[in-house]
């Protein structure tokens, strides 16, 4: 067994685009999300209950997963407001414009970095849960991010 070390380095990398090549770790106009705090990837089956008169247990059966990515993340202006990128629309409009605008967006989420051969998880789906604050304490705005997956979660290699 090999533990993911994150903090050995850039390991944990989230990639956006417009489309599906365009959010493969490491891909060039691919928009990696910087300065984030932490990833959470949620894959979360439903589940039904029900009971019987001739069991003591209860049974059980299985719904659609609810996935979804959450982060948090100090605010880079080029990222959340975007930056000239004509081959990305995510980069060029930057969170803040794909979550406005309702666009689908393209993730990947690196476990290993961005190397040859490193496992990814991808998807798409939306950018939600965008709430940037700062205080005196914290004189940095921080905001989550929410990606509301749209389908399943599958496993690839760079």
């Amino acid at each position: 067994m090999a533990v993911m070390n994150v903090t050995a380095g850039q390991k944990a990398v989230l990639t956006l685009g417009n489309t599906a090549p365009l959010a493969v770790p490491g891909v060039s106009n691919g928009l990696e999300v910087p300065f984030m705090q932490d990833i959470t990837v949620n894959a979360s089956t439903g589940v039904v209950r029900y009971k019987t008169l001739d069991s003591s247990s209860e049974k059980a059966f299985t719904t659609p997963s609810t996935n979804q990515i959450s982060l948090n993340c100090l605010v880079d202006e080029a990222v959340f407001f975007g930056a000239a990128n004509s081959s990305n629309k995510v980069a060029n409009d930057g969170l803040f414009g794909a979550q406005n605008n309702k666009d689908t967006v393209f993730f990947s989420v690196a476990f290993e970095g961005t190397g040859s051969g490193s496992t990814y998880l991808k998807g798409s789906g939306f950018l939600s849960g965008l709430a940037p604050t700062a205080s005196q304490d914290a004189a940095v705005f921080i905001t989550p991010v929410t990606i509301e997956v749209d389908g399943d979660l599958t496993k690839d290699t760079v």
